[in-house]
């Protein structure tokens, strides 16, 4: 059914043990809810090697290998993206060229509501000041209606524009650094949460756990660290469009090709792996939250919400601050987020950012 797009590709090793990825894809499946789609052809080939390699762990979800793009170029993929979206499919896209990920974000930018868009990059890939050709201005620098909230993690400091910093502030956008991040991987979750897709670039990971990519920036995630948070994606009911991007097959050794493509098949095992193991929480249902109020100087009654089934927090959007669907009535926060609220009587940053982006 996706034929005008994509052109499929070889059928996993027969010698496949019977624990594997691969020995459970549903070749002829209508009913997919996870999509894997090659965007750059060989750089897809290659992670598919070690993917189909790793073990299924992910129950009764069904995984389809849609197969490769038969052209990349933004008008040709968009459409598509559409369609999966539609279908309730959330694609998994295997890419080198960062550019991509503008058509990952603009298949959304129809949608008629606001749309959270999230990028783990070692670069914050924008122009401060006006569009001018990378790769998130078309969010940043859209004329007319706000439509995307942009977060960003994983920057390094020495590596970028202040102006930038500055830029994300006034648009009041997200943004962790790197050192910050790493410090507390946890506390990253509920911004992972609140994203409905992500961009992640390889360069995000430290070079020798991913060395077959452009430029010599040797900090980074651990891919320990990448994996979790590409577990926190997939466990997202919120998220429904993965791009993994940055891979360079002309950069470095064989054995650097190969290592960057087996860490590529982790970060998407990962996901997948958050994926089946969904909750069904907010906002696919609000059915069960359990409410806690907290009389905050300033807010007069500010509500908080957990799940029962997957023990995660939301807090409410005061009622005169928000505008705007009631998919983004909840924010996603943390315990700890209600202890200082209730506790201390203040409101973490992060928070009054978010109120302030639905004002």
């Amino acid at each position: 059914m996706y034929t005008p797009w994509l052109k499929p590709v070889s059928k996993p090793a027969a010698t496949l043990a019977d624990f594997t990825l691969g020995k459970h894809l549903r070749p002829r499946s209508r009913k997919i809810a996870v999509a894997l789609i090659g965007v750059d052809e060989a750089v897809a080939e290659k992670t598919r090697e070690h993917l189909y390699a790793t073990s299924w762990d992910f129950g009764k979800m069904i995984l389809r290998d849609l197969g490769d793009l038969r052209k990349t170029t933004p008008d040709f993929v968009i459409p598509l993206l559409r369609e999966l979206h539609s279908g309730g499919i959330t694609p998994i896209l295997i890419g080198g060229d960062q550019e991509a990920f503008t058509a990952q974000y603009l298949a959304f930018a129809e949608l008629n509501r606001q749309i959270s868009l999230l990028s783990i990059d070692r670069l914050i890939r924008l122009t401060p000041a006006a569009a001018g050709g990378e790769v998130l201005d078309n969010a940043a620098h859209n004329k007319g209606r706000k439509r995307f909230h942009l977060s960003h993690v994983g920057a390094q400091q020495h590596l970028i524009d202040p102006a930038i910093r500055d830029f994300f502030e006034a648009q009041a956008y997200e943004y962790v650094s790197l050192g910050p991040a790493r410090s507390n991987l946890s506390a990253l979750e509920p911004l992972l949460r609140d994203a409905d897709l992500l961009g992640f670039n390889i360069g995000a990971v430290n070079h020798n756990e991913a060395p077959a990519r452009a430029g010599y920036s040797p900090s980074g995630f651990g891919l320990q660290e990448a994996s979790q948070l590409a577990y926190y994606a997939g466990n997202s009911d919120k998220l429904s469009s993965f791009g993994l991007y940055g891979m360079d097959l002309s950069a470095g050794t064989e054995t650097d090709q190969e290592l960057t493509a087996a860490a590529y098949a982790q970060l998407i095992w990962y996901f997948l792996h958050g994926f089946s193991r969904r909750q069904g929480d907010f906002p696919v249902s609000s059915k069960g939250l359990l409410e806690y109020v907290v009389d905050l100087e300033g807010f007069n009654h500010l509500t908080f919400w957990r799940s029962p089934r997957s023990n995660r927090w939301w807090v409410q959007v005061p009622s005169h601050n928000h505008k705007g669907e009631a998919r983004h009535r909840l924010v996603p926060c943390t315990y700890q987020d209600y202890l200082t609220a209730s506790g201390e009587q203040t409101l973490p940053d992060r928070l009054v950012a978010a109120f302030r982006r639905y004002a």
